[in-house]
This record gives C-alpha cells, sequence and structure tokens, in this order.
C-alpha cells in the first residue's frame, strides 16, 4: 500500500489500539488531518472497508470502525514499511 493517507488511517487505528470491539467515530478518527483532507478520508475509509482492513460496527449514534483483528498482520506489515 503506498497511500500515505490509508496507512495514517491504519497507523492511527493502531496505535489507539483501536481493534475489534473497540471502536472510534467517524469524527474522531478524522480529527488531526488537515481539513483539505477530510473529504479524501471518507473515501479512503470505504475502500479499507471493502479490502476488509477496517470493520465498520453500526451503532444507534452512527458508524464506528475498528481494525480487523484478522488481518492485524497485515496492518503491522504495512505499517512497518515506512
Amino acid at each position: 500500500m503506498d497511500d500515505k493517507t490509508s496507512k495514517a488511517i491504519l497507523r492511527k487505528l493502531f496505535y489507539d489500539k483501536r481493534i475489534g470491539g473497540h471502536h472510534l467515530g467517524l469524527e474522531d478518527l478524522k480529527r488531526g488531518f488537515p481539513s483539505h483532507l477530510k473529504g479524501d478520508i471518507d473515501k479512503k475509509i470505504k475502500k479499507l472497508i471493502k479490502e476488509n482492513f477496517i470493520l465498520q460496527h453500526p451503532t444507534s449514534y452512527g458508524p464506528q470502525y475498528a481494525l480487523n483483528p484478522q488481518r492485524l498482520q497485515d496492518v503491522m506489515a504495512i505499517l512497518g514499511d515506512e
């Protein structure tokens, strides 16, 4: 994966220990990124969900996101390439 934004999203979830049932809201996930990238982050999250790196948890207060524990080794390999 050569996309810096996708790696940054994975890195944020990994270092915040948002794996499996420990999820994070979209606004909290976007926090810390420059404002001109906020729309791009939505697209990258959808792509990471399709690639099964991120799980989406539906809740009554909106979707929540966490790393897929079954793909954790792949995420660590991607983050280790930096």
